[in-house]
């Protein structure tokens, strides 16, 4: 298929660089998407190798994008990337990698800006919206936004200190449980022999969990405390029981700092595939707390909320078609969108609400 011709319809980058993945996507103004982009993760710019990892993410995502939308000349661009905090030394430093990788494909980006990763997966959760969005991933943070445009956050310090109810917290104790079985310490469960059988015995269980990939060995469990929990495994729906619990407590948090009567919450995240098992005792644990939230599905993946901020960056609203457009839009690479595309995968979005 050729190109899609633009015009004088202005183009926009946006870019979201994770711990598993890096995308991004450029679009125009009319919400239809030229070009996209696929690359590695990124890695935290304050570690040793951050910054060489980060700079070739952007350039091979950033790169084809560019290269798939032939285009020179973009009125903004806007990157989340994990692990960066906004007006942090860190994020200047991301903010000439970005730059450098258009400019290596021969295109000028009027503005850039880069933030951490939370705000664009906002951005394209609530499309714009004042509301609550709580992520479980790898780690877990939530962030709000009210009509006024204040803002607050809670959580997102990190796995040693941080992240309940994320990934690692939740592989944590479920490789804690299957431990303590296995030692006579605690209750039987499913765990032992899943874990086992994913890891081998203790000493390949350290290496993995101790070595270098040690917080994607533990993340990588969740699913099976998903499932051991659906065969009625005690243990697991307590892992589960209480990370739902805990994630309840930072949306909570952000309510309570936005003095919000009733919410909108969007639960984002691949945690969230647990679905009930994680969702109910979220729901639980706000009501008995007297918060009224209505869970709402995600509305745009992160990377099409880095557009939408590149957009605002840009002084640019965009019109109620581009937003129709951008939520029929395919951002995977290898496929172009336009506004005969059905609906793809929703990056980092959690399960219908139940």
């Amino acid at each position: 298929m050729g190109r899609i011709r633009t015009g004088r319809v202005p183009l926009f980058l946006g870019v979201d660089g994770g711990a598993t993945s890096t995308r991004c996507v450029v679009a125009d103004l009319r919400g239809r998407v030229l070009g996209v982009g696929q690359a590695g993760p990124v890695d935290h710019l304050y570690r040793p190798g951050g910054r060489r990892q980060t700079r070739e993410a952007l350039r091979q995502a950033v790169g084809e994008a560019l290269r798939g939308s032939g285009a020179r000349r973009l009125r903004a661009g806007v990157a989340g990337l994990t692990g960066l905090e906004p007006a942090s030394p860190e994020s200047a430093l991301a903010t000439r990698l970005l730059g450098e990788a258009a400019r290596a494909q021969g295109a000028q980006v009027e503005a850039l800006r880069v933030t951490w990763d939370v705000e664009v997966a906002f951005a394209g959760a609530t499309a714009g919206r004042p509301g609550v969005m709580v992520v479980a991933g790898t780690g877990s943070v939530a962030f709000g936004r009210d009509a006024t445009g204040r803002t607050a956050r809670a959580g997102g310090y990190g796995f040693l200190i941080d992240d309940a109810g994320g990934g690692v917290a939740i592989g944590r104790a479920a490789l804690a449980a299957a431990l303590r079985a296995q030692d006579g310490r605690g209750p039987a469960t499913r765990l032992e022999e899943a874990v086992a059988a994913r890891l081998g015995p203790w000493p390949a269980i350290r290496r993995a969990v101790y070595g270098e990939e040690g917080r994607r060995v533990l993340a990588s469990l969740v699913p099976l405390v998903v499932q051991a929990a659906q065969r009625a495994d005690s243990q697991a729906q307590a892992i589960l029981r209480e990370a739902g619990q805990a994630l309840a407590t930072l949306a909570l948090a952000v309510v309570r700092r936005l003095d919000l009567p009733r919410a909108d919450l969007y639960p984002v995240g691949g945690v969230f595939g647990a679905g009930s098992l994680l969702l109910a005792p979220l729901r639980t644990a706000l009501a008995e707390a007297g918060v009224a939230v209505r869970l709402r599905r995600p509305v745009l993946p992160p990377v099409l909320g880095a557009v939408l901020l590149a957009m605002e960056l840009a002084g640019v609203a965009p019109p109620p078609a581009t937003l129709r457009r951008l939520r029929r839009a395919r951002v995977v690479k290898g496929t172009r969108a336009s506004s005969r595309s059905r609906a793809g995968p929703r990056a980092r979005a959690g399960p219908p609400p139940r």
